[in-house]
């Protein structure tokens, strides 16, 4: 082995991650477990939404873009309306809800989630669910713990920073009719 390749092969920087969206059969084949962090007030694009056939179509479009399968661990998080909290909870129930007040209560429920994901050692796929720069955080901490990151968002909600950084391992959510 040259020296060139000893250094792409150190400290996972030719992990999956850094180049293509890792496929769930790819990862299950191998028993990797996958977390899914889901920001569903962004992937909705509105904090208030309670129309259920939306949020289950935008959660159904979702799990395909991030290639869902069984047994993968899903948080979901929102604000505190109610109404919405409740629409959200029903379109997706076998998922880890959290609420947490404040403009960005549901990023910060988040990124506790990926801060214990990197300490655990559980996940060897991470898949964020949202556009938020916040989360450039939580995909640097994830990495460093050797995991694999994607990310899905809806294209004109995924911050410049986020997409540069995660180049290669974007998924965008379909553009709503």
């Amino acid at each position: 082995m040259n020296k060139s390749e000893r250094g792409r092969n150190q400290r996972g920087r030719n992990h999956p991650s850094r180049r293509q969206v890792v496929q769930a059969e790819q990862l299950a084949a191998v028993g990797w477990r996958t977390l899914h962090l889901v920001d569903a007030d962004n992937l909705l694009g509105d904090p208030n939404c309670t129309d259920a056939a939306h949020i289950r179509s935008v959660f159904d479009a979702y799990r395909t873009a991030a290639s869902y399968a069984a047994g993968d661990q899903v948080v979901v998080a929102t604000g505190c309306n109610s109404r919405h909290v409740l629409s959200v909870e029903l379109a997706w129930p076998g998922a880890c809800h959290r609420r947490r007040p404040g403009p960005d209560g549901a990023d910060m429920a988040l990124l506790e989630e990926s801060e214990w994901a990197a300490s655990v050692g559980r996940f060897r796929r991470v898949v964020i669910g949202s556009g938020d720069r916040i989360f450039l955080a939580a995909l640097d901490l994830l990495r460093a713990a050797d995991i694999a990151v994607d990310v899905v968002s809806r294209r004109r909600s995924l911050s410049s920073a986020l997409a540069l950084r995660a180049i290669g391992s974007v998924q965008f959510l379909p553009e709503p009719a």
